[in-house]
């Protein structure tokens, strides 16, 4: 195999310079068949354009790219000396794939043309933002900390909550502050031992009742007993950012994108019911009916 460093290195500046004079000089000249210059570009230009952008500009991606079209040249090589494409099973896939090609070309270019690249889609994507600002939203969060008391045996509900709240009693009059007390008395283990600290949270993570609580309270508040199915728990409120929505600005492009991809979508099926209820197509009912009541498939498509 000859060197190829130098013209690899000249392929892979950072501006694909195209050559007709190049584009039959050999990469990889191996011993069943070679891999040129040409073949190379073939391939690359099948990557997605903005994901190619960014392959031209990594050597060792490229040259993985080189060295794995060079296999599959071999092996297909190998397989047409096998007569391999001879086979209908082979030919028919090879048919189908180029047909959907085509056909996918087709309806792009048709999108393109109705659409094209320099439409303003802004406005449209401000009525979307006006239709669903809610989807912008991002909820309030709470920094916050309880003390969980569940009844002990025998223990009815009213002697446990004016438990807690002689509890909630000791904190205001400043005996205690709300940490010793969660680690004393609180019966949540995840938090005891944390003085009750429930870390930041976002509105609506917690059950009912505490997220309602939690609604109504303010930075350094201690809330009245508040009952859930998992007890009953005072709560203290540390800090609280108020929900927001996003501007439009921050959400313009993908707005965007949705209204575009929404346009094409609908050009998409409106081709395609065209061509299916184009009524100067006509079916034999009887050639289907015969093939459908015994389908033989033939060697080619």
């Amino acid at each position: 195999m000859r060197t190829i460093g130098k013209i690899l290195f000249a392929f892979i500046l950072p501006t694909l310079v195209w050559a007709a004079d190049d584009n039959g000089k050999i990469l990889i000249d191996g011993p069943e068949t070679d891999l040129t210059l040409g073949e190379l570009r073939q391939v690359l230009l099948t990557i997605p354009e903005e994901t190619r952008k960014l392959v031209l500009t990594q050597p060792k991606k490229i040259r993985d790219i080189m060295d794995s079209t060079y296999m599959v040249k071999v092996a297909a090589k190998r397989a047409k000396e096998k007569g391999l494409d001879k086979d209908p099973v082979i030919q028919a896939k090879l048919w189908h794939y180029e047909q959907n090609l085509l056909a996918n070309a087709e309806v792009r270019d048709v999108q393109q043309k109705l659409i094209g690249d320099d439409v303003d889609y802004e406005a449209a994507a401000r009525e979307l933002y006006l239709m669903e600002k809610d989807k912008f939203k991002t909820p309030a969060t709470y920094e916050a900390s309880h003390i969980l008391l569940t009844a002990d045996k025998g223990e009815d509900e009213k002697t446990l909550k004016s438990r807690i709240g002689q509890i909630r009693d000791e904190i205001l009059s400043g005996k205690m502050d709300f940490a010793a007390a969660a680690k004393q008395y609180s019966m949540d283990e995840g938090t005891a031992s944390k003085g009750g600290s429930l870390g930041t949270f976002n509105e609506g993570r917690m059950v009912q009742p505490f997220d309602d609580a939690l609604k109504k309270m303010q930075p350094g508040d201690i809330s009245e007993p508040v009952k859930t199915r998992f007890g009953w728990h005072l709560i203290a409120l540390h800090k609280k950012t108020a929900s927001s929505v996003k501007p439009f600005d921050e959400v313009k492009k993908e707005l965007i994108a949705r209204v575009r991809q929404k346009a094409e979508n609908e050009i998409n099926t409106d081709y395609w019911l065209k061509v299916k209820t184009d009524p100067r197509a006509k079916v034999d009912e009887s050639l289907f009916e015969s093939f459908v009541a015994k389908p033989a498939l033939q060697d080619k498509p």
